[in-house]
């Protein structure tokens, strides 16, 4: 498991700032759209960044914040998709459970 303490509102409503949350490791698990995922940033490799993968796109992950607001989160539209090997951790979401 890796713990995570939410810094920002890229997430709200559905993490707020200061939240504490398990993620379980990557492993060789299955990705799926709207699992909640930690990655390493792919152009700041010191910052992990929590978000959700919206799409695939040639064996790459989209992802995007919760925050209607696009400005209120940095994520594949600033950055592009990543790959799997920035996936550090992820949440199941009951949406595709």
């Amino acid at each position: 498991m890796i713990t995570v303490v939410i810094r920002g509102d890229s997430m709200w409503p559905t993490l707020k700032d200061g939240d504490e949350i398990e993620f379980k490791a990557i492993g060789d698990s299955v990705l799926q759209i709207d699992d909640i995922v930690v990655a390493q940033h792919p152009l700041k490799p010191t910052i992990t960044v929590v978000k959700r993968i919206i799409a695939t796109k040639q064996g790459r992950y989209i992802l995007q914040g919760d925050n209607p607001d696009p400005l209120a989160s940095e994520d594949s539209h600033n950055f592009g998709p990543v790959s799997k090997d920035l996936i550090l951790g992820y949440l199941r979401s009951e949406l595709s459970e």
